[in-house]
């Protein structure tokens, strides 16, 4: 924001699609985006080192209600003042009802933080054992983890012993899901000993199971080696997860394009291809059927037709597509440009919602969600 503008002035957006969709999706679609800018001085959050401020908010309206999480920009053009999110669009002020969401037992700070167990959304908790990824993906959420870790100083103990963790965790919350959630991901950072991770896997799964839960229990992982090229190897894999009781199997695709794959992904995943995640889906959709496998793209890191290919592509395997907005973490993620505007965040959004209809795609509503 410049030096002398009023903290709640107002930045105009013009915007061609903005009658596509209904007001409120427009400003939580900006939000997700651009961040937010607050006009007022009572929301305070840590500084952590090269990590963005990030706040939850939930849009409200009639029949509408979405929880996000946001970075917080003074140069946003949506502005915050913890009872309505402002904008001024196509030349009129508009506003939607907006509010902080603090959860006093997981981020009594109010920011929004990743970490070895949590919420993501609405009736769905994550397991994260592996905190820190073989791959470390320029765009991905656990820069910021891992960055908050290194300024705290906080020992993240050994991955078996945050392993035992959240088995305990398991054990002392049986309640909590058979309740609560309806998904539980074991959703973590990849390790390259395949093994061991298959290991882990399962044992999650049978703890969960063995404890009573009959809802959703998701795995998502990188493709390990030894599926790619190899469909007898694949068959095993993905049986020996079903049969602990995985429910579905998600590797997220994140990048379509293999030019900017090689760009943003590091290491032997770079290499893998969309055509290597198209043959590993078609088997995952054989051994755990129709809609219990899933994928993650991001939306707005490359161009939106590569996008909008991979989506309808997987969708039409059975694969459901769980697209989340790109947006910036930590301080050298803001680099990695957002190759749309706005305007073509609403068209993209819009596109995919007409693909969840074509194919009656379930959808997850997470705090980063495109639907």
């Amino acid at each position: 924001m410049p030096r002398g503008t009023p903290r709640d002035s107002l930045t105009p957006l013009t915007l061609a699609n903005l009658d596509r969709v209904r007001v409120e999706e427009v400003f939580r679609l900006g939000a997700l985006r651009d961040g937010v800018r607050f006009a007022t001085t009572a929301i305070r959050l840590p500084l952590l080192g090269q990590v963005l401020p990030r706040v939850e908010l939930v849009i409200s309206g009639p029949d509408f209600q979405k929880k996000i999480t946001v970075r917080v920009n003074q140069s946003s053009p949506f502005v915050f003042d913890g009872a309505r999110l402002r904008a001024s669009l196509n030349g009129a002020e508009r506003e939607v009802a907006c509010e902080q969401f603090v959860d006093d037992d997981r981020a009594p700070t109010g920011m929004y933080n990743f970490g070895l167990l949590r919420e993501n959304g609405t009736r769905s908790f994550v397991f994260d054992y592996h905190t820190y990824c073989a791959y470390s993906c320029d765009f991905c959420f656990k820069e910021s983890e891992w960055e908050v870790l290194a300024v705290q100083g906080t020992r993240t103990g050994t991955y078996q012993a945050n392993f035992d963790k959240c088995l305990e965790y398991v054990r002392d919350h049986a309640t909590d899901f058979h309740t609560k959630y309806d998904i539980v991901w074991l959703c973590t950072g990849s390790i390259t000993n395949e093994d061991l991770e298959l290991d882990r896997h399962r044992r999650m799964a049978r703890a969960l199971r063995e404890a009573g839960y009959r809802e959703g229990v998701y795995v998502s992982q990188v493709i390990p080696p030894s599926l790619i090229g190899d469909h007898a190897r694949r068959i095993e894999y993905l049986t020996a997860l079903r049969e602990s009781g995985v429910s579905r199997f998600n590797s997220g695709i994140e990048v379509v394009r293999p030019d900017y794959r090689r760009r943003l992904i590091h290491g032997y995943k770079s290499g893998i291809t969309f055509e290597d995640y198209v043959d590993v889906f078609t088997d995952a959709v054989e051994v755990f059927g129709v809609h219990n496998v899933g994928s993650c793209l991001l939306a707005g890191i490359e161009p939106a037709e590569d996008t909008l290919r991979g989506l309808r592509t997987i969708a039409e395997l059975g694969v459901v597509p769980s697209p989340t907005v790109f947006t910036a973490f930590v301080v050298k993620q803001q680099q990695i440009p957002f190759v749309y505007d706005l305007d073509g965040l609403i068209d993209v959004h819009v596109r995919f919602n007409e693909i969840i209809d074509e194919f009656k795609l379930p959808v997850f509503s997470g705090v980063f969600s495109l639907a």
